[in-house]
């Protein structure tokens, strides 16, 4: 029987909730003829395919639980250029090589030494060919006794075969259910731990960044003490000074006394300025203004 209705668990679109739906399925030999016959198999193995917008195809995996029911096991499926590698025989992985190799030669002549090397990369890659699909398809034939392969793999049980394997009664239930409670047991703990990092980590990053605020607040607090003694103190200082103070400073100044000048006294209102060359002295009287503003103000306060 190459197709056959079933009922078919999964997972819904939110990740978590497990649904059901009744679908056609193929045999998944008809697919993959090197994973055999469905006959034999503990849980027969059945796909669907679905294509996305850009028109390729994905082909979906179903262990069969019961004449009626199904689940899906694996979710992303394989694609088309998977299907391709996987569905090839020996002799065409060899014929792919060779053909490699002679547009290979073709394109750039070479000689006998350059000839060997690629006979021998051909032979190398042919032999990692078929040694990814007999490893991918060895994966798929371990699904031929799905409950034994969640059991001895010790692999996630998702909710949805859970699900499945209660509805048909299975007796593989209750060690599936203990082992999805133990899995989730232990994921929680997990997020538990990365969470209890991430607030290590938050706490720690706050208090070096209080400790870093407390510095630069006791080191504005000496410059304001500097500048209300009549020394001079960088620009970029005034203009934390009078934000602190509540002293409103134009924009403009607050780029002059950013990036223009070097140091400002609020008593006496001199300055020393970044230079540019080839461009003329910059105004400076907003810079004046708001140094002389914020020196009155600490001497009144």
């Amino acid at each position: 029987m190459n197709t056959k209705k079933f009922w078919c668990h999964y997972i819904g679109s939110d990740g978590n909730t497990p649904k059901r739906r009744n679908i056609e399925l193929k045999n998944l030999a008809s697919l993959v003829p090197a994973i055999g016959d469905n006959e034999h198999c503990e849980t027969p193995l059945w796909y669907d395919k679905t294509t996305d917008e850009y028109n390729h195809n994905y082909y979906h995996f179903y262990a069969q639980l019961s004449d009626t029911v199904a689940v899906l096991i694996i979710q992303a499926g394989l694609s088309d250029f998977t299907l391709e590698r996987i569905t090839k025989t020996d002799e065409q992985i060899d014929v792919d090589w060779q053909q490699w190799k002679q547009r290979e030669w073709e394109d750039h002549p070479k000689n006998a030494v350059g000839k060997a090397k690629d006979e021998e990369f051909a032979s190398q890659r042919a032999a990692e060919d078929r040694g990814e699909r007999d490893r991918i398809i060895g994966g798929i034939c371990q699904l031929k006794d799905y409950a034994n392969y969640l059991l001895g793999s010790g692999s996630w049980v998702s909710a949805a075969a859970l699900r499945a394997f209660q509805e048909v009664g299975s007796g593989y239930y209750p060690l599936l259910e203990i082992q999805r409670n133990e899995m989730l047991a232990e994921r929680e703990r997990k997020n538990q731990e990365r969470r209890e990092k991430d607030r290590q980590r938050a706490e720690e990053e706050a208090r070096k960044k209080a400790e870093a605020e407390a510095k630069e607040q006791e080191r504005l607090t000496q410059e304001a003490e500097k500048f209300r003694q009549g020394g001079s103190i960088a620009g970029e200082d005034v203009v934390e000074l009078c934000r602190r103070y509540g002293i409103a400073v134009h924009l403009r100044t607050v780029h002059n006394l950013q990036q223009v000048i070097a140091n400002i006294n609020g008593k006496n209102l001199t300055c020393q300025y970044y230079r540019s060359r080839g461009k003329r002295r910059p105004v400076l009287d907003g810079c004046y203004k708001t140094a002389e503003e914020l020196y009155q103000y600490l001497q009144n306060h």
